[in-house]
């Protein structure tokens, strides 16, 4: 990279029209954190609203892991069985509940949860039965409940399995290395499901903090011209490839520019998924501490026996001295 300053001021003056005027993103935002997480959250957060204005329980249902997921369903149903069971304990299990073999006060309330978890899934064994308006009541309602509470539950694991999820594996780090006697900003994706994926686009957008008007700080985003944007075919690694000529953004700056501006490089991924046969959305982005100067990226691909072409994903991230 180029680091006269002249050239910097002129390229800039230059770029002024390539400069996005609306990404969606604040250019009053001068946070020197990161814009975009790796997962591909924004690193930002909306306040001003109560929490149930703003929160959707089902969206954050399908949304959540897997792991709190199961955890919240679980405890769910143990808190629901609970709550029944100290209302069958406190109406009184030998007189309102039929058939319960308890020797103490712990196995009596056991005996109602047991009981409890019977009617809310409305197996019903039939070794304990409820006796009275008020017990048999109680039950019914409880049945109810159940059978809403796993309508729910059914509905939410439906919505997870059958949500379009697109798994995007990214190189650790960009590069900025020599293409064809000429500087390029790299960086390389893979798919790492299965499925196929077609028709995919990825846009690249640079956002750097300058210093304007007296000293006030303001964010700046620049679209990045892709050597190729859209691939029509994504099964093997694709080495996204920026070249940094005069019409580029990031013409003239160093890796001290980078890192004084908070340089950031913000991806968008997306294309059509053959297996939920929808459209799948994928981002992520690079800091200036993640960009590698003077290196490249090692070689991933070989044959087998019978020919065929092999990729090593464990080594996306892997790059060489230059």
């Amino acid at each position: 990279m180029n680091s006269n300053t002249e050239e910097i001021d002129k390229k800039e003056e230059k770029g002024k029209k390539e400069e996005i005027s609306n990404l969606g993103l604040s250019n009053k935002d001068i946070s020197r954190q990161r814009l975009l997480n790796k997962d591909g959250t924004f690193n930002s957060r909306r306040t001003g609203l109560p929490f149930w204005e703003t929160f959707n329980f089902y969206h954050y249902m399908v949304g959540v892991s897997w792991l709190k997921f199961s955890f919240i369903v679980f405890s769910g149903y143990v808190l629901l069985n609970l709550l029944f069971a100290i209302v069958y304990y406190l109406l009184g299990v030998d007189t309102h509940l039929l058939g319960v073999i308890a020797a103490s006060e712990m196995d009596k309330f056991l005996e109602s949860f047991f009981f409890s978890s019977q009617s809310f899934t409305t197996v019903g064994y039939g070794r304990i039965s409820p006796i009275g308006t008020w017990t048999s009541s109680i039950a019914a309602f409880e049945s109810l409940v159940g059978l809403m509470c796993l309508a729910i539950a059914t509905g939410l694991f439906y919505g997870r399995f059958s949500k379009p999820v697109s798994k995007v594996l990214y190189s650790k780090n960009a590069v900025v290395t020599q293409f064809n006697d000429i500087t390029a900003f790299q960086f390389r994706i893979a798919n790492e499901q299965k499925s196929e994926l077609i028709d995919v686009e990825v846009r690249v957008m640079f956002s750097i903090l300058r210093e304007e008007n007296a000293n006030t700080p303001y964010r700046k985003y620049y679209n990045l011209k892709l050597e190729f944007s859209k691939i029509n075919f994504f099964s093997l690694i694709w080495t996204v490839n920026h070249i940094i000529d005069s019409e580029s953004p990031l013409y003239g700056l160093t890796k001290n520019d980078l890192t004084n501006g908070h340089a950031e490089f913000l991806i968008l991924l997306q294309g059509y998924d053959d297996t939920f046969m929808s459209n799948v959305h994928s981002r992520s982005s690079y800091r200036h501490n993640e960009i590698l100067c003077n290196a490249k990226f090692a070689n991933v691909y070989g044959f087998e026996e019978d020919g065929r072409t092999t990729v090593s994903l464990d080594k996306i991230s892997d790059t060489e001295s230059v």
